[in-house]
């Protein structure tokens, strides 16, 4: 009985590609999850925290109880009580969404996020604002500054039909320019 190599040597080519290309379509689907699975990872704590009572209770006395619209008689009525802790724990949490979704983390799943938190993100902001830009001429001059990067990308999930305000924009834009500044910096 006789062999014909070449016919021999052509199919095994053959199957190799045939494997390689399936291999491919394997490792890609398995990274496809790998994006699904660290969209989910990367969200479910912050979600978590989102939802606690406390935090909730923290953005109910920023978004009913906080009168102060200066920095200085802000830290003046509450430095060191309830309402300094619910500012900074409400801005941070707002500010690491912002970071997750300004730096790419989550893909093209933000939205998925800020469907729920958009709302709330920009009523929040809308009273802490003056407080903020104030605090950042005086103690902190990145605070919050995801937070209000990721305002108008908050405003395409929770009002898409309406123009994002130009004080968001310009507020975004400094934040960015604040961001390329302290990168050139870091260099």
């Amino acid at each position: 009985m006789t062999f014909d190599w070449a016919t021999i040597a052509a199919i095994a080519s053959t199957a190799y590609a045939v494997a390689f290309i399936i291999s491919i379509g394997l490792v890609l689907r398995q990274l496809g999850e790998q994006r699904r699975d660290r969209f989910v990872t990367a969200t479910a704590p912050t979600f978590q925290l989102w939802e606690e009572d406390n935090f909730q209770q923290a953005q109910q006395w920023i978004l009913y109880s906080l009168t102060e619209t200066t920095w200085k008689d802000f830290t003046a009525a509450h430095r060191g009580d309830y309402g300094e802790r619910a500012f900074l724990r409400v801005g941070a949490l707002y500010n690491r969404i912002g970071y997750l979704v300004n730096y790419g983390f989550l893909g093209n799943n933000d939205r998925i996020l800020l469907d729920t938190l958009a709302g709330p993100a920009i009523a929040v902001w809308e009273k802490i604002a003056p407080l903020v830009l104030e605090a950042r001429l005086i103690e902190n001059s990145t605070l919050f500054q995801d937070f209000e990067r990721m305002l108008p990308r908050c405003y395409e999930c929770f009002v898409p039909t309406q123009p994002i305000p130009a004080s968001v924009q310009e507020g975004a834009g400094e934040a960015a320019r604040l961001q390329e500044a302290s990168a050139r910096e870091g260099s």
